[in-house]
């Protein structure tokens, strides 16, 4: 009798937390919508590029188009909002919500593909309704796109019926391949992954050994299937085999003599972009970048080795920088220490701890953060390692499930904890794109259009207000010399570039410059009142 009440009683309280969940979702879309709305005009300078290249594909330019830095899903999201008639900025926030939703989605797969419960579920809901939103409206990035992406692949690969289930291995090879077209990083991440992961079910599942590796072959015969045709345009591009650009432009600006990352040289040097092209950012592959290997001398291998221990500290900062203690303490949180616990079991280890599917999360952890070793990582770049928030947060909650009797509480605490850097994030600033959409329309009003050389970095997130105002125009824009304090630079480099404008903020050492100097006539009278930066006009030599 005792049973069968408790039967509705668990279906009753099932029905809720479904409730609940829905809700969540409901929470989770509207925030997501109105924070893509309020930083509607927010730019960041990466966003240029994979909008400029949704134009090239919208319009048919496969030449501009195809490129080996960016990956091409992100702007083909915008492809379609594109050919509604929209701005590329909008298309471009069509696509951040997108993505949004993918890694929302992706990562309440995978709690279930774990084995977790549904409550469990629920609090990653609940976690990612309330972090999404920011991140999202940050920046327009493949970075959320390409972590829901691998958050599904992983939840194929380790769902329970994966070894019996042939769509299971195809659909995470498929979604593997679809997250190496977002983002090249993608491909050595999920090929690693795969095969240990694979290894995992072999080692538990020692009685069908045929069945994974069928599974395995079938899994990363569709992730090349899927992946193979960019590469082979890549390869075609660039005449040589290549599945990304980005990779060896990584390395190569954290080489020998660089304590910090050298700047990129479509900010850093004066050039004109090719015809038709707003930057040279939109494909910087072809760039003089000061490439080396490790293999080069002695010096070059010690560097190398010094780049990786510096890139794991910085790692294991970032297991910590998604929990409040972490955040708090800056090298230690609930995430590191969920990440340690969730390496030991009870004994027989093997066996308890191939049962607990949970405990694989630690496997994508370090493919993640291990792909990014060679190159550079900063403590600015949290965005490469979106995906760690789901996983940490699995582990956490695993974790509590197998040392609490009562571990519901504790898992809602830990949620709150990885809530917590909310509160201490710092609000975006919208200026800077709504300043250079205003500047633009100015001057566009006046007849002041043309090339414009000059960042004029906006604030200390570093915004390109100068490359953001080009584009608003549809103008050239010809590089730089001067850092963000204005320092550093040459005018005759500015005089020499072919632009016909630069702007600058009121009292910089770089107004201070042009004010000096009569190649430069200030003209920002000529834009009206209200007017937050200057612009001045490049004259003609000898007139």
């Amino acid at each position: 009798m005792s049973q069968n009440k408790t039967k509705p009683a668990l279906g009753m309280a099932e029905s809720k937390l479904h409730f609940w969940l829905r809700l969540s979702w409901v929470v989770a879309y509207v925030l997501m919508l109105v924070a893509a709305l309020n930083h509607l005009l927010r730019l960041n300078t990466d966003a240029i590029a994979y909008m400029r290249v949704a134009e090239y594909w919208s319009t048919g330019n496969f030449d501009f188009a195809v490129n080996g830095y960016w990956g091409p899903l992100l702007s083909w999201l915008m492809v379609p909002f594109l050919w509604l008639g929209v701005s590329p900025l909008f298309a471009g926030k069509m696509a951040m919500l997108i993505s949004g939703g993918v890694f929302f989605h992706g990562s309440l797969f995978l709690v279930r593909a774990v084995g977790l419960r549904l409550v469990d579920e629920l609090i990653m809901a609940c976690v990612l309704a309330l972090t999404i939103p920011g991140w999202m409206a940050e920046n327009v990035t493949p970075d959320l796109l390409v972590a829901g992406l691998m958050a599904f692949a992983l939840g194929q690969a380790v769902s329970p019926d994966w070894l019996m289930n042939r769509w299971r291995s195809l659909g995470g090879g498929a979604t593997w391949g679809l997250a190496y077209l977002a983002k090249a990083v993608a491909l050595p991440v999920g090929v690693v992954a795969s095969v240990l992961l694979a290894l995992c079910w072999r080692l538990g599942q020692a009685e069908n050994r045929s069945a994974v590796w069928r599974q395995l072959g079938q899994s990363l015969g569709l992730f090349a299937l899927v992946s193979l045709p960019w590469i082979v345009v890549l390869s075609l591009k660039y005449d040589k085999p290549t599945f990304s650009t980005s990779g060896a432009i990584a390395h190569a600006i954290v080489g020998p003599g660089n304590d910090e990352p050298a700047p990129h040289p479509f900010g850093s040097t004066i050039y004109q972009p090719e015809p038709g092209r707003v930057t040279a950012w939109e494909d910087p592959s072809r760039m003089a970048y000061d490439t080396w290997s490790p293999l080069e001398t002695g010096e070059s291998f010690s560097h190398q080795l010094l780049l990786i221990g510096r890139n794991t500290k910085t790692v294991l900062q970032f297991l910590a920088g998604f929990d409040g203690v972490g955040v708090w303490l800056s090298w230690f949180g609930v995430g590191t220490l969920g990440f340690g616990l969730a390496l030991f079991a009870k004994r027989p280890w093997r066996k308890n701890w191939l049962t607990d599917r949970w405990r694989w999360m630690v496997i994508p952890l370090i493919c993640l953060g291990g792909v990014y070793l060679p190159v550079y990582v900063m403590s600015v770049d949290q965005r490469y390692f979106y995906l760690f928030l789901p996983l940490l947060l699995i582990l956490a909650i695993g974790q509590a499930e197998v040392t609490f009797a009562k571990h519901r509480p504790v898992a809602w605490v830990c949620a709150l904890i990885f809530l917590l850097p909310l509160a201490w994030r710092t609000p975006l600033e919208p200026e800077a794109g709504i300043v250079a959409q205003d500047l633009a329309k100015r001057m566009k009003k006046s007849g002041l259009v043309g090339p414009i050389v000059g960042s004029t970095f906006f604030s200390a997130e570093g915004h390109r207000v100068g490359l953001y105002v080009a584009w608003h125009l549809g103008q050239q824009w010809h590089g730089d010399l001067f850092d963000s304090a204005g320092e550093g630079g040459d005018l005759g480099a500015f005089k020499r570039s072919g632009a016909r404008f630069a702007i600058a903020i009121p009292e910089s050492s770089l107004a201070v410059l042009m004010e000096r100097d009569q190649a430069f006539k200030n003209v920002s009278d000529r834009l009206g009142e209200g007017l937050f930066l200057l612009v001045y006009e490049i004259l003609p030599e000898g007139s």
